[in-house]
């Protein structure tokens, strides 16, 4: 199949990796300036994020029949203002190796004035946002290429 317009497909390709450059690369900066500008404070596992926006609990470490996927934890803490927030993982979780277990504490960021925005801060959430990262790079590059070969 010959592409009629290289540069639409080359735009296209260029806003969409854009896009998934920043919106991945916003959660990764979120965990970097977020424990200077915000507060951190100690965080729960209380179960994994399945399908849709449900949670569920299961006692062992994964919240799905397939083992070899890395679940995203939803988490409970208490604020600065003495509130319980619950707040699920924003970073994909790509390794099995990397799952966290119900009961275990994590450390977690947010901002002094929006606690159910918060993060958290574990090098296990680096590695699917690293992936997204370079998947976005790679569709700006192809993109650009497009653009600049036609």
């Amino acid at each position: 199949m010959k592409i009629q317009n290289n540069r639409i497909v080359g735009f296209i390709m260029l806003v969409i990796g854009l896009g998934i450059f920043f919106y991945w690369g916003n959660i990764l900066s979120k965990m970097v300036y977020l424990p200077f500008s915000g507060t951190t404070t100690e965080a729960k596992v209380i179960g994994f994020k399945s399908k849709g926006s449900k949670w569920i609990v299961k006692n062992g470490n994964s919240g799905s029949k397939n083992i070899l996927t890395g679940k995203r934890p939803f988490f409970e803490f208490i604020s600065i203002k003495n509130e319980l927030i619950k707040s699920h993982s924003k970073a994909p979780q790509i390794f099995v190796f990397f799952n966290y277990s119900i009961g275990e504490k994590i450390s977690v960021a947010y901002p002094l004035d929006n606690a159910a925005n918060s993060i958290i801060l574990n090098w296990r959430e680096v590695p699917g946002l690293l992936m997204m990262l370079a998947f976005g790079i790679l569709i700006i590059v192809v993109g650009w290429s497009y653009l600049k070969g036609s």
